[in-house]
C-alpha cells in the first residue's frame, strides 16, 4: 500500500528510521511534501520555531525527513488541526449594504456593522427598509 502523508509524519514521529527515505519508490516519494510536513509539524507549538526556521532553506525532501526525524524528540503525538472559522457574524447580504450604502469596504462595513448592533438597531433597520429589504429578512437578521 502506498505512502501518504500521514504515514510520512508519523515516521517522522515515531520510527525516525535514517534510511526511510531510500526504502521508498518514486510514488511514494512523491506523497513528501516538505510544505504539507511543515505545515502539520508547526501545530506542535514546541515545533513551531523550528519549522519556522527550516521553511526558509529549500531543502530536498530526503534531508528535509532526516532533519526531523533526528531533531523531534521520539514518541507518537496528537497535533490539533487549526482550521479557520466558518462561520461568519452578520448576514452576508447585509455587510454588502452597509459597504455600498456608506461607499466602504466589506471589512470596514462590518465594523460599521458592530457599531449598529451595540447601538442602534433601530437606524440600521430603517437603512434596510430603505432599501426595501423584505420585513422577514430583516427580523432574520435580528433587527
Amino acid at each position: 500500500m502506498a505512502k501518504t502523508l500521514f504515514d510520512h509524519i508519523n515516521e517522522i514521529y515515531q520510527s525516525q528510521k535514517k534510511n526511510y527515505f531510500s526504502g521508498l519508490d518514486d510514488g511514494e516519494k512523491r506523497t513528501y511534501s516538505n510544505y504539507m510536513v511543515n505545515r502539520f509539524l508547526s501545530m506542535n507549538i514546541h515545533q513551531l520555531p523550528l519549522v519556522n526556521e527550516i521553511q526558509k532553506y529549500n531543502l530536498p525532501s530526503d534531508v528535509h525527513y532526516l532533519f526531523f526525524a533526528t531533531t523531534i524528540p521520539r514518541g507518537k503525538q496528537y497535533n490539533k488541526y487549526v482550521k479557520a472559522a466558518k462561520e461568519t457574524k452578520y448576514e452576508e447580504w447585509l455587510v454588502t449594504l452597509v459597504a455600498k450604502h456608506y461607499c466602504v469596504s466589506e471589512i470596514e462595513a462590518i465594523s460599521y456593522l458592530e457599531i449598529y448592533y451595540r447601538d442602534d438597531k433601530a437606524g440600521l433597520r430603517s437603512l434596510c427598509e430603505k432599501y426595501g429589504i423584505d420585513p422577514k429578512i430583516i427580523k432574520k437578521a435580528k433587527l
